[in-house]
C-alpha cells in the first residue's frame, strides 16, 4: 500500500475550550450566575487533561502498582507501591477539588441542585486522559456520600475531612468492597460475617474477591451480622472499615494479591481477606444493602461519564489522525467510508452526552429535594439504561478508532491501545448489561417509572416518527410484562433487552431534537433519526448515508482543535 508519511497529529490545548458540544450542554444546564466559577473549573481541568494528565496517565499505565506484602524484617505490611506518575495524578486531581469542591464549604460555591452537573463535567474532562484513577475518585466520592447521608455525627466529623481533602497528606481515598467468589453480581450471596464486639464495633471475617482501589484507607463493606436471621440482601449491614488501626498497624486484613488486569492498570484491584478487621456500622443494621444501593447508583453515573469521556477521546484522536494521514495520494478524511465511521461515532456521542448530563441534572435536583416526581422516575429508570448503553458504545467506539488507525492503533506508542483495553471494564463495572436491563424492568414493575418516561416523550412531541415508535413501545411493554402479579418470569425474557435498547433510542432522539440549538446539533438529531427511525434500520438506508455524507463537514466540526 502506498501512503504518505504521517504528519505530526495536533493535540488539543484545552479539552473544554475545544468542545462545542460540551459547552452548549453546560450553557443549557447551569444558571448564568454559576457559569464564571464553573467555567474556570472546566477550563482548568481541560488544560490539565490535555497536558500533564495525559503524559502521567501513559506512564502510570506502563508501570502498574506493585504489592509489597512484607517488609525486610518479614513483618506483614501489605503496602502498595505506586509509580510517581500515579501519585502525581492524585495530587493534581484531588488537589483540583475533584471531590472537595462538592462537600463542606466547597459546595457553597454552587447552586445546590447543579453541583452534580459541575462535578460530572469536570469528571468527563478528566476521564478523557485517565480512566484508571477515575475509579478511585468515584469510590472516594461514593464513600463520602454514604458517610454524609447515613453516618453518625462522629463518623462525619472523623471521616469527611479526610475523604474530601485536597492535600494528599490528609486524604483518605475510599473504596467499596462487595464482590465475593460465592456470588459475583449476586450481592445477596455475601458470606463475610460481622461479629459484634462489646464496644459496639464489629469484627469482620471473610474474603472479598474484587476490591477496586485495594489500598484505600476507608472502605464501605457489606457483611452479614452474625445475629442476622435474614437471607439474601435483607440480611446485610453496611460497615466503614479503616485499613489501619489508630496506632498505624494494619487492621487485621491482608491483600492476597493484586489482579493482573486487562485495563485500568494504573489502579490497584485486589483480593482482600478480613481476619477480625475492626469496622463501624453505618446507618441502621437492617438497611445495609438499601444504603449501599445509593453508592452503586452514583458509581453507575460515574461509569457512564467515563464511557462518554472515552468515546470523546478516541473520536478526537481519530479525527486528528484522519485529517493528517494520507493514503493512496489522498487525505484519509476524504474517504467517504472513513467519514461515515466518524460521523456515526460523533452522532452517537452527542446523543449519549445529552442523556447522561440530563441524568446528572436530575440527580442534583433529587439530592437538593427539588426534583419533580417525573424527574425522579426518569432518574431511576434511565440511569441503568444509560450505563449499559454508554458502556457498550465506548467498547464499540474504541474498537472502531483502533481499526481506523490500523497498525498504529494496535501498538502502545499510540493511546488507542490503552483506551481499547480500558473500555472493556465499562460494561462490567457496577452491573453488566443483563443485570442493568433487569434493574430497569424492576423499576418499571415496582415503581411505575415507565410512566415518567412516556410522559416526558409524549409531552415533548418532537415528531410523528417518535410518537409512532413510542406507541409501539407501550404495546410491547404490555406484551412483555403481562400480569406482573403472577410469578411469571416474562420480564426476564431476552426481548426485554431489545425493549430497553429501543427506549434509549427514543429518549436520546427526543433530547437531541429538543436541544438542537445550532446547525450542527440539528444535523446530529436528523442523522440519529434517520439511523433509528427511518424504516428497517438493519437494511441498507441510502437516505441516512447520503444525509451523513453531504453534511459530514458540519457534523465533524466538533472540535476546534481539528484543522
Amino acid at each position: 500500500m502506498q501512503s504518505q508519511t504521517l504528519n505530526q497529529v495536533p493535540q488539543s490545548a484545552n479539552r473544554y475550550d475545544d468542545d462545542p458540544i460540551l459547552r452548549a450542554i453546560v450553557t443549557r444546564l447551569l444558571p448564568k450566575p454559576m457559569l464564571p466559577k464553573a467555567t474556570h473549573i472546566f477550563a482548568d481541568m481541560g488544560r490539565f487533561s490535555a497536558g500533564p494528565l495525559d503524559e502521567l496517565a501513559s506512564l502510570a499505565d506502563k508501570n502498574p502498582p506493585q504489592l509489597l506484602a512484607r517488609d525486610k524484617f518479614g513483618s506483614r505490611v501489605d503496602e502498595i507501591e505506586f509509580h510517581p506518575a500515579y501519585t502525581a495524578m492524585k495530587e493534581l486531581s484531588y488537589g483540583r477539588g475533584i471531590i472537595g469542591n462538592y462537600y463542606g464549604t466547597g459546595k457553597e460555591s454552587f447552586d445546590k441542585c447543579k453541583s452534580e452537573s459541575v462535578k460530572f463535567v469536570q469528571g468527563y474532562l478528566f476521564s478523557q486522559a485517565e480512566q484508571g484513577l477515575y475509579c478511585p475518585i468515584c469510590l472516594t466520592d461514593g464513600t463520602a456520600f454514604l458517610i454524609d447521608q447515613f453516618g453518625t455525627t462522629e463518623q462525619k466529623q472523623e471521616f469527611l475531612p479526610h475523604l474530601t481533602a485536597t492535600n494528599l497528606d490528609r486524604l483518605w481515598e475510599g473504596a467499596m468492597f462487595l464482590t465475593e467468589k460465592a456470588g459475583g453480581s449476586d450481592v445477596g450471596a455475601v458470606e463475610t460475617i460481622a461479629k459484634r464486639l462489646p464496644n459496639g464495633q464489629y469484627a469482620l471475617y471473610g474474603e472479598k474477591w474484587f476490591c477496586s482501589n485495594a489500598g484505600a484507607e476507608l472502605a464501605m463493606v457489606l457483611a452479614r451480622p452474625e445475629e442476622s436471621r435474614q437471607k439474601g440482601t435483607k440480611g446485610l449491614a453496611l460497615f466503614a472499615l479503616r485499613r489501619h488501626k489508630p496506632d498505624g498497624s494494619l487492621n487485621n486484613l491482608r491483600i492476597e494479591r493484586l489482579k493482573d488486569k486487562l485495563g485500568t492498570r494504573s489502579m490497584p484491584t485486589g483480593e482482600i481477606i478480613f481476619d477480625g478487621a475492626i469496622a463501624e456500622l453505618v446507618g441502621d443494621v437492617a438497611s445495609g444493602f438499601a444504603n449501599m444501593v445509593e453508592m452503586l447508583s452514583l458509581s453507575r453515573l460515574y461509569n457512564s461519564v467515563a464511557s462518554i469521556g472515552l468515546v470523546r477521546r478516541v473520536l478526537t484522536e481519530s479525527l486528528a489522525y484522519s485529517n493528517n494521514r494520507a493514503t493512496f495520494g489522498k487525505p484519509l478524511i476524504s474517504r467517504p467510508l472513513v467519514r461515515a465511521t466518524l460521523v456515526e461515532m460523533a452522532v452517537e456521542l452527542e446523543a449519549a452526552m445529552n442523556l447522561i448530563f440530563s441524568i446528572s441534572d436530575w440527580r442534583g435536583k433529587q439530592l437538593a429535594g427539588e426534583a419533580t416526581e417525573e424527574e425522579s422516575g426518569l432518574l431511576r429508570m434511565m440511569l441503568p439504561l444509560a450505563k449499559y448503553s454508554s458502556a457498550r458504545l465506548a467498547v464499540r467506539s474504541a474498537s472502531e478508532a483502533l481499526e481506523l488507525h490500523g497498525g498504529n492503533g494496535y501498538i502502545e506508542d499510540w493511546p488507542l491501545a490503552r483506551f481499547y483495553r480500558d473500555a472493556q471494564v465499562l460494561p462490567v463495572w457496577e452491573g453488566t448489561t443483563n443485570i442493568l436491563v433487569l434493574d430497569a424492568i424492576r423499576a418499571i414493575i415496582k415503581q411505575g417509572c415507565h410512566e415518567a418516561f412516556f410522559n416526558f416523550v409524549e409531552r415533548a412531541n418532537v415528531c410523528q416518527e417518535i410518537s409512532d415508535a413510542t406507541k409501539e413501545l407501550k404495546q410491547k411493554l404490555k406484551e412483555l410484562l403481562g400480569d406482573t402479579s403472577s410469578n411469571s418470569s416474562a420480564h426476564e425474557s431476552y426481548l426485554t433487552r431489545h425493549w430497553c435498547d429501543r427506549a434509549v433510542q427514543i429518549f436520546q432522539a427526543t433530547l437531541l431534537m429538543q436541544n438542537a440549538s445550532d446547525e450542527r446539533a440539528q444535523l446530529a438529531a436528523e442523522n440519529y433519526m434517520l439511523r433509528y427511525f427511518s424504516g428497517d434500520k438493519d437494511s441498507l438506508t441510502p437516505s441516512y448515508g447520503a444525509h451523513a455524507e453531504s453534511n459530514s463537514g458540519t457534523l465533524l466540526a466538533i472540535s476546534k482543535a481539528q484543522p
